[in-house]
């Protein structure tokens, strides 16, 4: 729950289409030059099997796809897994099926079809048979130097499984006296058989390949920690140490060992010049100190009495503000006590910022009144630092003057725009009941901003007042249907409390102000997930295609897509227009459109029938991660979305529109996934046959964006 953040993908210069579950770098030595220290990457649902470039990119890689170099037309080609053997060549094992994925729980898989392929050389020629339990020590050691990675790894296995130490010696002589490649495959040798000691732990530690380095440290943290007698030169590599990935296995290793060991590891290489440029360096230090404060809290809170340590840009970027986040989520006696005390060692005031935001950003859906009287008297010094805006410190400790003063500002249109946002959000986040006349006089006055007017509606979703129903579905026609935003706000609104969306219906049904095309069907399935007879009832009345199609209309309306699709040509340019409005909102593809969804470029686009089976029936098979999630609070709201970002203290859920409500685990009263995607049914239902054929043309043979 405070990890914070997450590392990236490795960035791709290719076709950015889905890549792959299983892949090898080439160390064989049988095939050409050419394909040596490449990836073989294999690409089930499209068929193929990829090239591509690993390069060093600071602590981590980056790729770059060179070729295809297995490909066809033969869409039942499905490469699920790449080996490299003995002689060099790889091994494909073929799935060899019409299908790949889940979406049809009936046993239809072909049995006999699987195949396996060789990709191999010109020059190719099969190895004889061999034993290699049958090799004497000294073949074993042989072994280490052969050009095919394959033999290495198993001379590996034997050194583990006999433990022997008949040729230490001579493994130890290769690692002081070789650099490259050798010297480390004898360094997991001698660990494997279990000569790895502080003697070599040493060599190991000043080696010049700084993979040796690397191991080095790892096989040292794998023992959870640190030789009395190592930490000397431990802790001058950390000094010294400049390479990307060594410092990123000491920032792992950290991790593992105790604090009076991790602690003075990671004083140094928060100093390292280089760490704050690299990627991934500055949260693997993170997580290292993350993992120290349950034991070793004030250990980590004392590296913060050297004045020095405040002013590195790693830790002003990366450590502080989660660090105040920290130790206030997780909310003891102790990690509070140590937050105070990090407060009152701030060196200068401008430093201040970022452990406000992270303490900020720990409170998110409480009050400041949560925190202890030490903590807050603690930022009292600093409260001009506190968010966006000036009063937020005394609004979240309920101070009557605070809250008068920002409602204030609030209503003023010439006050600064980001204040009264901040305060708006205040307002509905603590819930500050006389703010209610204010926000709602904002959502009917078509003469303010936009972004005030939804943030107001957002804000006033946190009351029960039957009121705000009535205010806001009397306003929906003429001073909030014209925006998108206020729109989808204000249907998202309606759908958490009953009695708004009976207001709103009416609005419908008996006032006859409201088109009934105005509701997406993801409003009218969340209004149904209110469960209220008289909402039910309307609903039902209103949008009656809305209700769950059968077995029977869905596989009619495949069968008459797949009968127009290829009864006539489509235009891929009208084709993206149409996609656009239909599916862009949710799904991306070419990097175009939104995250609702799965992206769909490197999906089977060309298989009609897959399409068809998701595009018809979306609930058949939903992807982890786009659950669509209905969430009960104390307080009787009814929400509805996917799952943002979720911590054991609230939970991030985003609905429909985009729309992003923290809610703490404190106030969930029930929470379950739905069985139903997000994703409406009958989408293609009212599309005439020529914009069916355009937009599967877009979909199924765009290979890139049309511009």
């Amino acid at each position: 729950p405070y990890a914070f953040g997450y590392l990236p993908n490795m960035d791709l210069d290719g076709d950015q289409l889905r890549f792959t579950h299983a892949w090898i770098k080439y160390e064989g030595h049988q095939l050409p030059q050419v394909y040596q220290q490449k990836m073989f990457a294999i690409n089930p649902l499209l068929n193929y099997v990829q090239l591509t470039d690993l390069i060093s990119d600071g602590s981590g890689f980056k790729t770059k796809d060179i070729d295809r170099v297995v490909e066809t037309e033969d869409h039942w080609f499905r490469p699920v897994d790449i080996k490299a053997g003995p002689d060099g060549a790889i091994y494909l094992a073929d799935w060899y099926d019409s299908r790949l994925s889940h979406v049809d729980p009936k046993d239809t898989w072909h049995k006999s079809s699987g195949r396996i392929y060789r990709i191999k050389g010109s020059d190719y020629q099969a190895v004889p048979p061999f034993d290699l339990s049958t090799y004497s020590s000294q073949q074993l050691v042989e072994l280490l130097s052969h050009p095919n990675k394959w033999h290495r790894q198993q001379a590996l296995r034997q050194f583990g499984d006999r433990k022997s130490s008949e040729v230490s010696d001579q493994l130890v002589k290769l690692i002081k006296n070789e650099k490259g490649q050798l010297a480390l495959e004898a360094l997991w040798a001698l660990n494997l058989n279990g000569s790895f000691d502080q003697e070599l732990a040493h060599t190991g530690l000043n080696h010049p390949n700084p993979m040796v380095r690397q191991w080095t440290v790892r096989l040292l943290g794998d023992r959870g920690s640190i030789a009395t007698e190592l930490m000397p030169a431990l802790l001058e590599m950390c000094r010294k140490e400049r390479h990307p990935e060594v410092i990123s296995q000491l920032a792992c290793s950290a991790r593992r060992l105790p604090p009076d060991q991790a602690i003075p590891l990671m004083e140094h290489l928060l100093a390292v010049p280089e760490v704050a440029q690299d990627r991934d360096n500055p949260l693997l230090l993170w997580w290292a100190m993350e993992s120290q404060l349950d034991t070793g809290g004030d250990l980590v809170v004392e590296l913060f009495e050297n004045t020095a340590i405040w002013e590195l840009p790693v830790v002003q970027e990366t450590i502080l503000e989660r660090l105040s986040q920290r130790m206030v989520m997780k909310g003891n006696q102790q990690s509070l006590a140590q937050c105070t005390r990090l407060l009152t060692l701030t060196p200068r005031e401008d430093l201040v910022t970022p452990l406000l935001n992270g303490i900020r950003e720990g409170i998110r859906s409480q009050s400041l009144s949560a925190l202890p009287p030490e903590l807050r008297d603690a930022m009292k010094p600093f409260m001009k630092h506190y968010g966006q805006a000036p009063l937020v410190f005394e609004l979240q400790q309920g101070n009557e003057q605070a809250i008068n003063t920002a409602l204030r500002i609030i209503a003023d249109p010439e006050a600064d725009v980001n204040e009264r946002l901040t305060y708006i959000e205040q307002m509905g986040t603590l819930e500050i009941s006389t703010s209610l006349e204010t926000l709602l006089n904002l959502v009917e006055n078509q003469s303010e901003r936009a972004s005030i007017r939804q943030a107001a509606i957002q804000a006033a979703s946190r009351f029960s007042n039957k009121e705000i129903g009535e205010r806001i579905a009397g306003a929906y026609p003429d001073r909030l249907r014209a925006d998108l935003s206020l729109r989808l706000a204000a249907l998202n609104l309606f759908a958490t409390r009953a009695s708004w969306a009976q207001e709103f219906l009416k609005m419908i049904e008996q006032k006859k102000q409201v088109d009934p095309d105005d509701v997406p069907l993801q409003v009218i399935r969340q209004f149904e997930l209110l469960e209220d007879p008289q909402v039910l009832t309307s609903v039902h009345r209103i949008w009656p295609e809305a209700s769950a199609t059968t077995s029977e209309d869905k596989n009619a309306t495949m069968k008459r897509v797949r009968g127009v699709i290829g009864s006539g040509d489509g235009n891929a340019e009208s084709g993206k227009v149409l996609y656009q409005q239909l599916c862009g909102t949710c799904h991306k593809l070419f990097d175009q459109g939104g995250d609702l969804g799965p992206d769909l470029t490197g999906y089977d686009r060309s298989n009609l029938n897959y399409l068809l089976i998701n595009i018809v029936d979306p609930g058949i098979d939903i992807r982890e991660g786009f659950v669509n999630y209905k969430i009960e609070t104390n307080d009787g709201r009814i929400l509805s979305g996917t799952i943002a970002d979720r911590s054991s203290e609230r939970v991030v859920l985003r609905s429909f529109n985009g729309e992003e409500s923290v809610i703490s685990a404190a106030d969930i009263k029930q929470m379950e996934a739905q069985s139903t995607s997000i994703m409406p049914e009958r989408l293609v239902d009212n599309l005439s046959d020529q914009k069916l054929r355009d937009l599967f043309e877009y979909i199924m043979n765009s290979d890139y964006d049309i511009n």
